[in-house]
């Protein structure tokens, strides 16, 4: 199986671990939509990998394609969060109401980015951050072996006789 080594330096670790925090804390979003079960490998099987490294000057990861891909769009939903956090943050006042809908996320990323609670803009430069580490990740590359994977899949299916159901592939 093709899998892609990603070497994160510690800040780009951290906004992985963010990402992939945020993934986790929505509803449904292990669960592949093909077999409407959990993802035999998506990213739940990172977060402990990745809050291994954190205090590591760098973070190394061994990603499948599908994780790749999971991962984009992680970071592509933290992105839009982080890009809207000092004004959700602003409109909060001192309240102690959570920023984000995702459970958890205020917490993680002021555990992670502690910066943020003295400057909630900063939040926009690590946007900035994610976006770029975001265009460095392989998705395109997992998108496409994802999809000759799935084309061998059918083409496997569709070259066994409908009419001898009752013999078992060889193994």
């Amino acid at each position: 199986m093709t899998r892609f080594n990603l070497s994160l330096p510690q800040h780009q670790a951290r906004l992985v671990t963010l990402a992939v925090s945020y993934h986790l804390a929505r509803p449904g979003s292990e669960i592949d939509a093909d077999t409407l079960a959990d993802y035999e490998h998506g990213l739940r099987e990172l977060l402990p990998l990745l809050d291994d490294q954190l205090e590591a000057d760098a973070a190394s990861l061994e990603v499948t394609p599908l994780q790749a891909v999971l991962l984009s769009t992680a970071l592509s939903s933290v992105i839009s969060e982080l890009k809207m956090y000092s004004v959700f943050d602003t409109m909060s006042g001192t309240s102690p109401r959570p920023r984000s809908v995702a459970h958890g996320f205020d917490d993680r990323l002021r555990t992670l980015f502690p910066e943020i609670t003295g400057d909630p803009a900063h939040a926009s430069q690590l946007a900035e951050d994610a976006t770029m580490l975001r265009r460095e990740l392989p998705a395109a590359r997992a998108r496409v072996i994802i999809e000759d994977e799935r084309r061998a899949r059918e083409a496997a299916r569709s070259a066994k006789k409908w009419w001898q159901f009752w013999r078992r592939p060889a193994s």
